[in-house]
C-alpha cells in the first residue's frame, strides 16, 4: 500500500500536473478537505478559453487512474474536478506571477491596517517573490508578502478592464 503520510494535495498535484498540462490545461489548485461528513479531493483547472463541463470530464478521466495508482487516501472521498472560477485565491507563487503577467484585477487583504486600510484593490504591477506591487487608485503600493493575509483575482472584472498600468476601466 502507498505511504499515506504527508500532504495529500501536494502529492496528488505533483503526480497529476504533467498529465493535466500535457492535455492543454493549467492545474490551478488541488485541495483535500472535509465538507460535512465527506472528504473531498478537489482539482481546479483553467484553460485558454475557459473551462466547460466537458473539460472537467476529460480531466477527471485523465487523473482518476493516476490517483488510483498513487493511492494517497485511506478513507473514502469524493473527487471533484472543476473550473478554478472567475474569482479565485492567489495562493501559490505561480498564481501571483500569472496575475502579474496578465495584469489581473485583484483584491488584497492585510493582517494589519496600512494608512487606516486593510483592503486594497488594483492590479499587480510587479511581483518578485517577497513583495507585491499593486497599482491602487493610480498609485504604486508595495506590500511585503508577510503583510498579506489573502489575495484574490477577479477574472470577470479583468474582461472589462483595459488592463492598463493604472488598473482602471476604459
Amino acid at each position: 500500500m502507498a505511504d499515506k503520510k504527508g500532504n495529500v494535495a501536494a502529492r496528488v498535484r505533483e503526480r497529476i500536473e504533467p498529465a493535466v498540462t500535457g492535455a492543454g490545461y493549467r492545474l490551478w489548485d488541488v485541495a483535500y478537505y472535509k465538507e460535512g461528513p465527506e472528504m473531498i479531493l478537489e482539482i481546479s483547472i483553467d484553460g485558454e478559453n475557459g473551462i466547460s463541463i466537458n473539460d472537467c470530464s476529460e480531466v477527471t478521466k485523465i487523473v482518476e487512474p493516476i490517483i488510483d495508482e498513487l493511492d494517497p487516501i485511506e478513507e473514502s472521498y469524493c473527487l471533484q474536478v472543476s473550473s478554478a472560477g472567475t474569482v479565485r485565491p492567489l495562493d501559490r507563487e505561480e498564481h501571483l506571477k500569472f496575475a502579474c503577467e496578465g495584469r489581473m484585477p485583484v483584491h488584497l487583504w492585510l493582517y494589519a491596517a496600512v494608512d487606516g486600510k486593510k483592503e486594497f484593490a488594483g492590479v499587480i504591477d510587479a511581483y518578485d517573490g517577497d513583495t507585491v506591487t499593486l497599482i491602487h487608485d493610480g498609485e504604486r503600493r508595495v506590500f511585503n508578502k508577510k503583510q498579506i493575509s489573502k489575495i484574490t483575482a477577479d477574472f470577470d472584472y479583468a474582461d472589462e478592464t483595459d488592463k492598463g498600468s493604472d488598473g482602471t476601466k476604459e
